[in-house]
Protein backbone atom coordinates (compact mmCIF):
# COMPACT_ATOMS: atom_id res chain seq x y z
CA UNK A 1 0.00 0.00 0.00
CA UNK A 2 1.39 3.43 -0.98
CA UNK A 3 2.31 5.75 1.85
CA UNK A 4 0.24 8.90 2.14
CA UNK A 5 2.39 12.03 1.94
CA UNK A 6 1.44 15.42 3.36
CA UNK A 7 3.10 18.81 2.92
CA UNK A 8 5.93 19.27 5.39
CA UNK A 9 4.91 21.70 8.17
CA UNK A 10 8.54 22.84 8.66
CA UNK A 11 10.40 22.28 5.37
CA UNK A 12 13.36 24.59 6.07
CA UNK A 13 14.20 23.10 9.44
CA UNK A 14 13.49 19.57 8.21
CA UNK A 15 15.88 19.90 5.27
CA UNK A 16 18.58 21.08 7.67
CA UNK A 17 17.97 18.03 9.85
CA UNK A 18 18.48 15.82 6.79
CA UNK A 19 21.68 17.77 6.07
CA UNK A 20 22.82 16.94 9.61
CA UNK A 21 22.22 13.26 8.90
CA UNK A 22 24.29 13.39 5.70
CA UNK A 23 27.07 15.35 7.42
CA UNK A 24 27.23 12.76 10.21
CA UNK A 25 27.89 10.03 7.64
CA UNK A 26 30.59 12.21 6.08
CA UNK A 27 32.23 12.39 9.52
CA UNK A 28 32.16 8.61 9.65
CA UNK A 29 33.53 8.25 6.12
CA UNK A 30 36.52 10.46 6.92
CA UNK A 31 37.03 9.27 10.49
CA UNK A 32 40.68 8.38 9.88
CA UNK A 33 41.46 11.59 7.95
CA UNK A 34 41.95 14.24 10.66
CA UNK A 35 41.47 17.37 8.54
CA UNK A 36 38.43 16.05 6.69
CA UNK A 37 36.91 14.76 9.91
CA UNK A 38 37.31 18.21 11.49
CA UNK A 39 35.73 19.85 8.43
CA UNK A 40 32.59 17.68 8.54
CA UNK A 41 32.31 17.92 12.34
CA UNK A 42 32.31 21.72 12.12
CA UNK A 43 29.65 21.61 9.40
CA UNK A 44 27.48 19.23 11.43
CA UNK A 45 27.57 21.39 14.57
CA UNK A 46 26.68 24.57 12.68
CA UNK A 47 23.84 22.89 10.78
CA UNK A 48 22.55 21.29 13.99
CA UNK A 49 22.34 24.69 15.66
CA UNK A 50 20.54 26.26 12.68
CA UNK A 51 17.58 23.85 12.93
CA UNK A 52 16.16 25.37 16.11
CA UNK A 53 16.77 28.86 14.70
CA UNK A 54 14.69 28.08 11.63
CA UNK A 55 11.90 26.68 13.79
CA UNK A 56 11.83 29.92 15.81
CA UNK A 57 11.80 31.99 12.62
CA UNK A 58 8.77 30.13 11.22
CA UNK A 59 6.96 29.38 14.48
CA UNK A 60 3.80 31.26 13.54
CA UNK A 61 2.79 28.52 11.12
CA UNK A 62 3.53 25.59 13.43
CA UNK A 63 0.63 24.08 15.44
CA UNK A 64 1.29 23.77 19.17
CA UNK A 65 4.74 25.32 18.79
CA UNK A 66 4.95 26.83 22.27
CA UNK A 67 4.19 23.50 23.92
CA UNK A 68 6.60 21.18 22.11
CA UNK A 69 9.40 23.66 21.47
CA UNK A 70 9.40 25.01 25.02
CA UNK A 71 9.61 21.46 26.38
CA UNK A 72 12.65 20.84 24.16
CA UNK A 73 14.25 24.17 25.07
CA UNK A 74 13.91 23.46 28.79
CA UNK A 75 15.37 19.98 28.28
CA UNK A 76 18.27 21.32 26.18
CA UNK A 77 19.35 23.65 28.99
CA UNK A 78 19.96 20.63 31.23
CA UNK A 79 21.17 18.01 28.74
CA UNK A 80 24.96 17.48 28.65
CA UNK A 81 25.18 16.71 24.94
CA UNK A 82 22.93 19.53 23.74
CA UNK A 83 24.78 22.03 25.93
CA UNK A 84 28.07 20.78 24.48
CA UNK A 85 26.76 21.01 20.89
CA UNK A 86 25.63 24.63 21.41
CA UNK A 87 28.88 25.72 23.06
CA UNK A 88 30.93 23.90 20.42
CA UNK A 89 29.14 25.65 17.58
CA UNK A 90 29.82 29.00 19.26
CA UNK A 91 33.50 28.12 19.70
CA UNK A 92 33.80 27.15 16.02
CA UNK A 93 32.13 30.33 14.75
CA UNK A 94 33.59 32.88 17.17
CA UNK A 95 36.86 31.42 18.51
CA UNK A 96 38.58 28.40 16.99
CA UNK A 97 38.17 24.75 16.07
CA UNK A 98 37.44 22.24 18.79
CA UNK A 99 40.46 20.78 20.56
CA UNK A 100 40.27 17.27 19.17
CA UNK A 101 42.24 14.32 20.43
CA UNK A 102 42.58 10.89 18.85
CA UNK A 103 43.19 7.79 20.93
CA UNK A 104 42.60 4.05 20.95
CA UNK A 105 40.73 2.30 23.71
CA UNK A 106 42.08 -1.21 24.10
CA UNK A 107 40.28 -4.04 25.89
CA UNK A 108 41.88 -7.42 26.60
CA UNK A 109 39.53 -10.28 27.50
CA UNK A 110 41.05 -13.47 28.86
CA UNK A 111 37.79 -15.06 29.93
CA UNK A 112 34.51 -13.82 31.37
CA UNK A 113 36.13 -12.58 34.58
CA UNK A 114 39.58 -11.54 33.40
CA UNK A 115 39.73 -8.31 31.47
CA UNK A 116 41.84 -5.19 31.25
CA UNK A 117 41.11 -1.85 29.61
CA UNK A 118 43.57 0.89 28.72
CA UNK A 119 43.72 3.96 26.50
CA UNK A 120 46.66 4.47 24.15
CA UNK A 121 47.66 7.42 21.96
CA UNK A 122 48.47 5.63 18.74
CA UNK A 123 48.48 7.70 15.53
CA UNK A 124 45.08 7.63 13.79
CA UNK A 125 46.52 6.10 10.61
CA UNK A 126 48.41 3.31 12.39
CA UNK A 127 46.93 -0.01 11.25
CA UNK A 128 45.08 -2.21 13.73
CA UNK A 129 47.57 -5.05 13.27
CA UNK A 130 50.44 -2.67 13.99
CA UNK A 131 48.66 -1.57 17.15
CA UNK A 132 48.17 -5.20 18.25
CA UNK A 133 51.88 -5.89 17.69
CA UNK A 134 52.91 -2.78 19.63
CA UNK A 135 50.60 -3.60 22.55
CA UNK A 136 51.80 -7.19 22.79
CA UNK A 137 55.41 -5.99 22.79
CA UNK A 138 54.96 -3.28 25.40
CA UNK A 139 52.44 -4.74 27.85
CA UNK A 140 53.35 -8.43 27.92
CA UNK A 141 49.79 -9.71 27.64
CA UNK A 142 49.05 -13.39 28.41
CA UNK A 143 49.21 -15.62 25.30
CA UNK A 144 45.44 -16.15 25.15
CA UNK A 145 42.21 -14.21 24.91
CA UNK A 146 41.05 -11.48 22.56
CA UNK A 147 42.07 -7.88 22.04
CA UNK A 148 39.49 -5.27 21.05
CA UNK A 149 40.69 -1.97 19.64
CA UNK A 150 38.31 0.98 19.40
CA UNK A 151 39.49 4.11 17.67
CA UNK A 152 38.17 7.31 19.23
CA UNK A 153 37.99 11.01 18.40
CA UNK A 154 37.09 13.13 21.43
CA UNK A 155 36.81 16.82 22.23
CA UNK A 156 38.73 17.98 25.30
CA UNK A 157 35.53 19.64 26.49
CA UNK A 158 33.73 16.26 26.39
CA UNK A 159 36.44 13.67 27.04
CA UNK A 160 34.12 10.82 28.05
CA UNK A 161 32.15 10.72 24.79
CA UNK A 162 33.44 9.59 21.41
CA UNK A 163 32.45 12.24 18.86
CA UNK A 164 30.41 10.08 16.50
CA UNK A 165 28.47 8.86 19.53
CA UNK A 166 28.02 12.39 20.92
CA UNK A 167 26.88 13.87 17.60
CA UNK A 168 24.57 10.90 16.98
CA UNK A 169 23.00 11.60 20.37
CA UNK A 170 22.62 15.29 19.49
CA UNK A 171 21.02 14.36 16.17
CA UNK A 172 18.58 11.94 17.85
CA UNK A 173 17.31 14.64 20.20
CA UNK A 174 16.79 17.08 17.35
CA UNK A 175 15.10 14.31 15.33
CA UNK A 176 12.63 13.83 18.18
CA UNK A 177 11.94 17.58 18.33
CA UNK A 178 10.90 17.64 14.66
CA UNK A 179 8.97 14.42 15.18
CA UNK A 180 6.97 16.14 17.93
CA UNK A 181 6.35 19.09 15.62
CA UNK A 182 5.10 16.84 12.83
CA UNK A 183 2.82 14.97 15.21
CA UNK A 184 1.39 18.27 16.47
CA UNK A 185 0.63 19.14 12.83
CA UNK A 186 -0.92 15.69 12.32
CA UNK A 187 1.66 14.79 9.65
CA UNK A 188 2.94 11.23 9.86
CA UNK A 189 5.01 11.34 6.65
CA UNK A 190 5.83 14.51 4.78
CA UNK A 191 6.67 15.14 1.15
CA UNK A 192 10.34 16.15 1.43
CA UNK A 193 11.43 12.82 0.05
CA UNK A 194 11.28 9.17 1.04
CA UNK A 195 13.60 6.53 -0.33
CA UNK A 196 13.77 3.30 1.64
CA UNK A 197 17.09 2.43 -0.04
CA UNK A 198 18.74 5.58 1.28
CA UNK A 199 19.07 6.21 5.01
CA UNK A 200 19.02 10.02 4.64
CA UNK A 201 15.28 10.53 4.31
CA UNK A 202 12.54 12.72 5.72
CA UNK A 203 11.17 9.82 7.80
CA UNK A 204 10.54 10.74 11.44
CA UNK A 205 8.39 7.79 12.53
CA UNK A 206 11.01 6.30 14.84
CA UNK A 207 11.24 7.56 18.43
CA UNK A 208 14.93 7.93 19.29
CA UNK A 209 14.54 8.59 23.01
CA UNK A 210 16.47 5.42 23.81
CA UNK A 211 18.97 5.08 21.00
CA UNK A 212 20.33 6.14 17.62
CA UNK A 213 19.23 5.52 14.05
CA UNK A 214 20.14 2.01 12.97
CA UNK A 215 22.43 3.31 10.21
CA UNK A 216 24.39 5.31 12.78
CA UNK A 217 24.64 2.42 15.25
CA UNK A 218 25.89 0.14 12.47
CA UNK A 219 28.45 2.71 11.29
CA UNK A 220 29.84 3.17 14.80
CA UNK A 221 30.36 -0.58 15.16
CA UNK A 222 32.80 -0.45 12.23
CA UNK A 223 35.29 1.53 14.34
CA UNK A 224 36.07 -1.54 16.45
CA UNK A 225 38.44 -4.37 15.57
CA UNK A 226 38.79 -7.71 17.39
CA UNK A 227 41.94 -9.85 17.29
CA UNK A 228 43.10 -13.17 18.71
CA UNK A 229 46.12 -12.77 20.98
CA UNK A 230 47.32 -16.30 20.15
CA UNK A 231 47.72 -15.89 16.40
CA UNK A 232 46.71 -12.31 15.59
CA UNK A 233 43.76 -13.31 13.41
CA UNK A 234 40.95 -10.83 12.94
CA UNK A 235 37.80 -12.04 14.72
CA UNK A 236 34.36 -11.04 13.48
CA UNK A 237 31.06 -10.94 15.29
CA UNK A 238 28.36 -13.21 13.92
CA UNK A 239 25.13 -11.50 14.87
CA UNK A 240 21.91 -11.28 12.89
CA UNK A 241 19.55 -8.58 14.11
CA UNK A 242 15.89 -9.51 13.80
CA UNK A 243 13.06 -7.04 13.40
CA UNK A 244 10.89 -7.13 16.51
CA UNK A 245 7.36 -8.27 15.63
CA UNK A 246 5.78 -10.06 18.56
CA UNK A 247 2.47 -10.58 16.76
CA UNK A 248 4.30 -12.44 13.95
CA UNK A 249 6.18 -14.47 16.55
CA UNK A 250 2.90 -15.52 18.16
CA UNK A 251 1.56 -16.58 14.76
CA UNK A 252 4.71 -18.60 14.00
CA UNK A 253 4.39 -20.22 17.40
CA UNK A 254 1.17 -21.90 16.25
CA UNK A 255 3.35 -24.27 14.21
CA UNK A 256 4.80 -25.65 17.45
CA UNK A 257 1.57 -26.61 19.12
CA UNK A 258 0.10 -23.20 19.84
CA UNK A 259 1.96 -22.54 23.07
CA UNK A 260 1.23 -19.21 24.64
CA UNK A 261 3.74 -16.55 23.64
CA UNK A 262 5.00 -15.01 26.90
CA UNK A 263 4.54 -11.42 27.95
CA UNK A 264 5.97 -9.35 30.78
CA UNK A 265 9.49 -8.27 31.63
CA UNK A 266 12.63 -10.34 31.13
CA UNK A 267 12.16 -12.35 34.33
CA UNK A 268 8.46 -13.06 33.80
CA UNK A 269 9.09 -14.46 30.30
CA UNK A 270 11.59 -17.15 31.35
CA UNK A 271 9.25 -20.07 32.30
CA UNK A 272 7.03 -19.91 29.22
CA UNK A 273 9.95 -19.33 26.88
CA UNK A 274 11.49 -22.51 28.27
CA UNK A 275 8.29 -24.34 27.26
CA UNK A 276 8.55 -22.83 23.79
CA UNK A 277 12.26 -23.74 23.53
CA UNK A 278 11.65 -27.38 24.49
CA UNK A 279 8.91 -27.70 21.86
CA UNK A 280 11.14 -26.12 19.19
CA UNK A 281 14.06 -28.37 20.13
CA UNK A 282 12.03 -31.56 19.94
CA UNK A 283 10.42 -30.58 16.65
CA UNK A 284 13.48 -29.17 14.84
CA UNK A 285 16.33 -31.01 16.57
CA UNK A 286 18.30 -27.78 17.07
CA UNK A 287 17.78 -24.41 18.73
CA UNK A 288 19.67 -21.21 17.91
CA UNK A 289 20.88 -18.78 20.53
CA UNK A 290 18.69 -15.68 20.71
CA UNK A 291 19.15 -12.54 22.80
CA UNK A 292 16.30 -10.19 23.70
CA UNK A 293 16.74 -6.66 25.06
CA UNK A 294 13.78 -5.24 26.96
CA UNK A 295 12.66 -1.97 28.54
CA UNK A 296 10.09 -3.00 31.07
CA UNK A 297 7.61 -5.27 29.25
CA UNK A 298 8.64 -4.11 25.77
CA UNK A 299 11.07 -6.08 23.60
CA UNK A 300 13.30 -3.42 22.01
CA UNK A 301 15.61 -5.68 20.02
CA UNK A 302 16.24 -9.32 19.20
CA UNK A 303 19.30 -10.97 17.69
CA UNK A 304 20.48 -14.40 16.61
CA UNK A 305 23.96 -15.08 18.01
CA UNK A 306 26.44 -17.60 16.57
CA UNK A 307 29.85 -18.46 18.01
CA UNK A 308 32.68 -20.15 16.11
CA UNK A 309 34.85 -20.16 19.23
CA UNK A 310 35.05 -18.82 22.76
CA UNK A 311 36.62 -15.56 21.64
CA UNK A 312 33.74 -14.91 19.27
CA UNK A 313 31.30 -15.65 22.10
CA UNK A 314 32.99 -13.05 24.31
CA UNK A 315 32.71 -10.52 21.49
CA UNK A 316 29.04 -11.28 20.88
CA UNK A 317 28.14 -10.53 24.49
CA UNK A 318 30.31 -7.41 24.55
CA UNK A 319 28.36 -6.27 21.49
CA UNK A 320 25.11 -7.10 23.28
CA UNK A 321 26.28 -4.93 26.19
CA UNK A 322 26.84 -2.08 23.71
CA UNK A 323 23.26 -2.44 22.52
CA UNK A 324 21.96 -2.52 26.09
CA UNK A 325 23.67 0.80 26.72
CA UNK A 326 22.62 2.50 23.47
CA UNK A 327 18.98 1.40 23.82
CA UNK A 328 18.87 1.94 27.63
CA UNK A 329 17.52 -1.61 28.03
CA UNK A 330 16.80 -2.64 31.63
CA UNK A 331 16.39 -6.36 31.01
CA UNK A 332 18.15 -9.03 28.92
CA UNK A 333 17.01 -12.57 28.17
CA UNK A 334 19.02 -15.33 26.46
CA UNK A 335 17.58 -18.55 25.08
CA UNK A 336 19.43 -21.36 23.34
CA UNK A 337 21.33 -24.63 23.38
CA UNK A 338 24.25 -25.04 25.73
CA UNK A 339 26.89 -27.49 26.87
CA UNK A 340 27.50 -28.06 30.57
CA UNK A 341 30.66 -29.47 32.14
CA UNK A 342 32.33 -29.73 35.52
CA UNK A 343 35.39 -27.56 36.14
CA UNK A 344 38.57 -29.63 36.47
CA UNK A 345 40.81 -29.39 39.53
CA UNK A 346 43.48 -27.59 37.49
CA UNK A 347 40.91 -25.07 36.26
CA UNK A 348 39.69 -24.51 39.83
CA UNK A 349 43.23 -23.71 40.96
CA UNK A 350 43.68 -21.27 38.06
CA UNK A 351 40.27 -19.69 38.66
CA UNK A 352 39.17 -20.10 35.06
CA UNK A 353 38.00 -22.58 32.42
CA UNK A 354 40.76 -23.73 30.07
CA UNK A 355 38.43 -25.75 27.88
CA UNK A 356 35.00 -24.46 26.88
CA UNK A 357 32.21 -26.71 28.22
CA UNK A 358 31.44 -27.95 24.68
CA UNK A 359 34.96 -29.50 24.53
CA UNK A 360 34.87 -31.07 27.99
CA UNK A 361 35.04 -34.89 28.24
CA UNK A 362 31.99 -35.05 30.52
CA UNK A 363 29.86 -32.48 28.72
CA UNK A 364 26.07 -32.66 28.68
CA UNK A 365 23.75 -31.07 26.17
CA UNK A 366 21.03 -28.79 27.42
CA UNK A 367 18.67 -25.91 26.81
CA UNK A 368 18.87 -22.73 28.84
CA UNK A 369 16.66 -19.70 29.28
CA UNK A 370 18.09 -17.07 31.56
CA UNK A 371 17.46 -13.41 32.27
CA UNK A 372 18.76 -10.54 34.34
CA UNK A 373 17.44 -7.05 35.00
CA UNK A 374 19.14 -3.80 35.86
CA UNK A 375 17.52 -3.75 39.31
CA UNK A 376 19.32 -6.97 40.24
CA UNK A 377 16.68 -9.67 39.64
CA UNK A 378 17.57 -12.86 37.77
CA UNK A 379 16.09 -16.14 36.61
CA UNK A 380 17.74 -19.19 35.04
CA UNK A 381 16.04 -22.36 33.86
CA UNK A 382 17.86 -25.33 32.31
CA UNK A 383 16.75 -28.67 30.95
CA UNK A 384 18.99 -31.54 29.85
CA UNK A 385 18.65 -32.85 26.30
CA UNK A 386 19.13 -36.56 25.63
CA UNK A 387 19.44 -38.03 22.13
CA UNK A 388 17.81 -41.25 20.98
CA UNK A 389 19.93 -43.72 18.93
CA UNK A 390 18.67 -42.07 15.74
CA UNK A 391 19.60 -38.59 17.02
CA UNK A 392 16.18 -37.28 17.96
CA UNK A 393 16.24 -34.96 21.00
CA UNK A 394 14.18 -35.55 24.14
CA UNK A 395 14.02 -32.64 26.56
CA UNK A 396 13.91 -33.31 30.29
CA UNK A 397 11.98 -31.30 32.86
CA UNK A 398 13.35 -27.80 33.44
CA UNK A 399 14.90 -26.82 36.73
CA UNK A 400 16.21 -23.65 38.33
CA UNK A 401 19.98 -23.36 38.49
CA UNK A 402 22.71 -21.03 39.70
CA UNK A 403 22.51 -17.39 40.58
CA UNK A 404 23.20 -14.08 38.90
CA UNK A 405 26.91 -14.19 39.77
CA UNK A 406 27.25 -17.54 38.01
CA UNK A 407 25.87 -16.30 34.69
CA UNK A 408 29.23 -15.43 33.13
CA UNK A 409 27.78 -14.24 29.85
CA UNK A 410 25.91 -11.48 31.70
CA UNK A 411 29.06 -10.03 33.26
CA UNK A 412 29.68 -7.52 30.40
CA UNK A 413 26.06 -6.37 30.65
CA UNK A 414 26.10 -6.00 34.43
CA UNK A 415 29.36 -4.05 34.18
CA UNK A 416 27.78 -1.76 31.57
CA UNK A 417 24.76 -1.09 33.81
CA UNK A 418 27.15 -0.26 36.65
CA UNK A 419 28.94 2.31 34.48
CA UNK A 420 25.65 3.79 33.33
CA UNK A 421 24.55 4.11 36.97
CA UNK A 422 27.79 5.92 37.82
CA UNK A 423 27.13 8.37 34.97
CA UNK A 424 23.55 8.92 36.10
CA UNK A 425 22.04 7.33 32.98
Amino acid sequence: MAKSLAPCPMPHAHKRLMDCHAQWHSMREFYFSPDDFRLHLNAFLQTHRSVSGLLLKHQSGLPGFNEWFTAYSDFAKQDEILKWAKKSRNRIVHEADLELESSCRVRWIGDWRQRTEAVGTFPPRMSAREIVKAIKGSRGLPPFGTLTIERRWVDRALPERELLDATSDAFSKLHNLLRDGHQAADVALCDLGFDEEDCVTSGLEENLDRGALECMENSMRDLVGHFSIADGTHLKESVERIRVDESAARAANEGYGGLLFPEGDAIARVPLLMSVARRVMEKDGVHGTFAFCLRGDEVTSMRLMQFENQGAKHLAFESLADEVESSRADGVLIIGEMWMAVQTEAEKRMGTFILPAREGPDRREGLSVYAVTRDGRYANQVCFVERTPDGKPRCGEPFEVGDADGMNTFLPIKERWKRMEERGQ
